[in-house]
């Protein structure tokens, strides 16, 4: 090689050292598919990919949640190669549902690297179905994931590929702890399996999305591909045997990929659509400092207010105690509350709550630890306290009777699109409302959404205290 080209080839080295993306759009090639065959071309970044790009570089614990052929596998195959070439040692463990498709992800490595320039390819010492072992001492180990899968090896980066397909899950995250515990990075990513609404992976997810876990959420809908659009997305609807099939293969939204499959459920994802918010938090310095609060609109004194609130036991094994914060006049979620608080101390925050919003009327969910909380309310003297107008009893009774009644108006309400919803929790757990049991799946919650639907049935039939106040907005 001549000292010119020499001299270019090591600024390069430098440059593609530097930046994983510009190694990645300048020298990597992809596997695209074709009729009969398939063919390597280069793996120029869409946008989205150079976003998520920037994630899987600057964060250490990472879950993608995505639609199907979006190239993210092979974006993080890339990631996994430049720091295999770029930090000598490095250790890259791969995880996926079975042998196949872990030996296939390895294989993606394998075939990136050899399709490099010769000047930025490593020598190989092992080449073999489930480890690539280069010269300067990295590696990478594929695992069928399986009870002990991984367990006796610490990674620079771990990879579970298709997440929630993976059988043993909680298994491979034991296994992959050390990986985790030394500092190292993890990535998982994933397509969702609608017949798991509450798997391990799903819940990691949304514990992230509440920034409730150290992990960072990564969603990625059918949209963000650029070659992609209504008519390409009612195409796959018109070829697939259910909608369900769709939203697991094409999600549109985290509510889509995170619910379960629709036929059995009480409310369908249009309607949840329909009600869809966009606002984010926000923080008034004159709000009260109460724990698991999330404000969106601040008060107005044009506006009147009104809570819903469902109640739990309090303890660390109990069901949460969430409450929902609607303006009267819009029917809009401006704020909400989710912790587990004891009967007493809930009470206290729904009044502190309350009073910020201008004595919002405060209706609570008749059961037992419901009655604890009237009865704190009624202690401190809470001036506006909503009285079922089916009953003239404080709060909205649980029983069969009136959940199905309180069901069937939320129902009415989402499908109008009449209300607003902000928290894309309550909207999930909506979606998984069974509809004969009109509650939560095993192993799921909810409490977010039976808020909401109790606060609907409050707007829907208000008190007579209520409708003297004024600004209620009568939708039916």
């Amino acid at each position: 090689m001549l000292r010119a080209e020499k001299h270019r080839t090591s600024i390069e080295q430098v440059k593609c050292d530097r930046s994983a993306r510009y190694f990645i759009h300048t020298y990597c090639m992809i596997e695209e598919p074709k009729l009969d065959t398939t063919e390597w071309i280069p793996f120029h970044l869409w946008p989205f990919q150079t976003d998520t790009l920037r994630i899987l570089i600057d964060d250490d614990k990472i879950l993608i949640l995505k639609a199907r052929q979006l190239g993210l596998t092979w974006l993080v195959v890339a990631v996994a190669l430049h720091l295999m070439l770029f930090t000598a040692g490095a250790v890259i463990l791969i995880f996926s549902a079975g042998d196949t498709a872990a030996v296939n992800f390895l294989e993606r490595i394998k075939g990136m690297h050899t399709r490099l320039p010769e000047w930025l390819q490593s020598s190989i010492v092992t080449d073999n179905d489930h480890e690539l072992e280069l010269g300067n001492g990295s590696r990478a180990r594929s695992f069928a994931s399986t009870k002990k899968a991984g367990r006796s090896f610490t990674g620079t980066m771990a990879i579970l590929d298709e997440a929630d397909w993976i059988e043993w899950f909680k298994q491979v995250m034991n296994a992959v702890k050390p990986t985790i515990d030394n500092g190292g990075k993890m990535v998982m990513l994933s397509s969702p399996d609608k017949d798991k609404p509450h798997s391990p992976f799903k819940n990691l997810w949304r514990n992230a999305q509440e920034s409730a876990s150290s992990y960072t959420p990564v969603f990625l809908s059918w949209q963000v591909h650029p070659h992609r659009d209504d008519e390409w997305y009612q195409q796959q609807i018109a070829d697939a045997e259910t909608i369900d099939d769709v939203h697991q293969e094409y999600p549109s939204s985290p509510e889509e990929a995170l619910s379960g499959r629709a036929s059995s459920k009480r409310f369908n994802s249009e309607w949840i659509d329909n009600c869809r918010g966009d606002a984010t938090p926000i923080y008034p310095e004159d709000v009260p400092a109460i724990p698991g609060l999330t404000i969106y609109r601040q008060y107005a004194a044009t506006r009147t207010y009104a809570i819903s609130v469902d109640t739990c036991e309090g303890d660390p094994t109990s069901d949460p105690s969430p409450a929902t914060v609607f303006c009267i006049e819009t029917w809009e979620e401006v704020a909400h509350l989710f912790g587990r608080f004891e009967p007493d101390t809930l009470a206290g925050y729904i009044q502190q709550i309350g009073y910020y919003y201008g004595e919002a009327v405060l209706c609570v969910e008749r059961n037992n630890h419901g009655h604890a909380v009237h009865l704190a309310l009624h202690r401190d003297d809470y001036p506006n306290i909503y009285q079922n107008p089916h009953d003239d009893k404080d709060g909205w009774l649980s029983s069969s009777k009136y959940k199905t009644l309180a069901v069937n108006n939320a129902a009415t309400c989402l499908k109008a699109g009449d209300c607003v919803i902000h928290t894309q929790a309550t909207r999930v757990e909506l979606l998984a409302i069974d509809a004969s049991t009109l509650a939560a799946p095993s192993g799921g919650t909810d409490d977010r959404a039976m808020t909401l639907i109790i606060g609907l049935a409050m707007l829907r039939w208000p008190s007579a205290a209520q409708q003297n106040r004024g600004g209620f907005a009568v939708k039916y």
